[in-house]
C-alpha cells in the first residue's frame, strides 16, 4: 500500500489538500488513471472537486505517506516527490523528486494504449497539428485531438493550448531539458 499526500491547485486557482489512501505510486496505474489523467481533462473545479473527494481524503495529511503529488491543474504540472515527515519540527517535508517515475508510466500508457495515434502523426510538429485541427470544418475530439491532447500531457506542461471558439491556440511551448523539466525558454 502507497499513501500519497497532495498538494493541488484546482483549475480556478484554489489550493486544497488531501491524501490519496492506497494505490498512489504511478507505476500502480490506478491513481494516474482514476484521478489525475481526468482531473487534467476537466477544467471545471467542480468536478475536479467532485473526483478528488470520491478518490481521496481532503482537507488531511498524513504523517506516514510515502509520497508526495504537486499537482497544478492550472498550468498542466504534475510533480512526484518522497514525502517526508520530522516529529521533532512537526513538519513535512520534500524529498528527493521523481517526476520521471510519473513520466515513464504516462510513456508506457502511451505505448500500450495510443500506437495508432502516435503512428498516424509521426512527423507532425505541434504547430502542424494544431494548424490541421483548425482546418477541420468541424472539430471533434477524436484523433487529432486525442494526439494533441497525449502530447499536452507527456509534456507535463512544456505544451499547453487552449479552446477559443472552435479553434485551439497554443498557450505554452517550452522547450524542455533532459529530464523533462522545462527551462523557460519559449521555442
Amino acid at each position: 500500500m502507497t499513501r500519497s499526500n497532495l498538494h493541488i491547485t484546482l483549475s480556478d486557482g484554489n489550493l486544497l489538500q488531501g491524501v490519496a489512501e492506497s494505490s498512489s505510486a504511478p507505476e500502480q496505474g490506478y491513481f494516474v488513471e482514476q484521478v489525475i489523467l481526468p482531473l487534467l481533462s476537466f477544467k471545471h473545479p467542480e468536478k475536479e472537486l467532485a473526483l478528488l473527494a470520491e478518490h481521496c481524503t481532503l482537507h488531511e495529511q498524513r504523517i506516514n505517506a510515502t509520497y508526495r503529488y504537486e499537482i497544478d491543474l492550472q498550468a498542466e504540472r504534475i510533480t512526484f516527490y518522497e514525502e517526508h515527515y520530522s516529529c521533532s519540527k512537526d513538519a513535512f517535508k520534500k524529498g528527493i523528486d521523481l517526476t520521471g517515475r510519473y513520466i515513464s508510466y504516462l510513456k508506457k500508457l502511451e505505448t500500450e494504449t495510443e500506437l495508432y495515434t502516435k503512428r498516424k502523426f509521426r512527423g507532425v510538429s505541434n504547430s502542424e497539428l494544431v494548424q490541421r485541427i483548425n482546418g477541420l470544418p468541424d472539430f471533434k475530439w477524436d484523433d487529432e485531438g486525442v494526439e494533441i491532447r497525449r502530447r499536452s500531457l507527456l509534456s507535463n506542461g512544456a505544451f499547453t493550448y487552449r479552446m477559443q471558439g472552435n479553434r485551439i491556440i497554443i498557450t505554452n511551448h517550452e522547450k524542455p531539458d533532459r529530464v523533462g523539466r522545462t527551462s523557460g525558454r519559449n521555442l
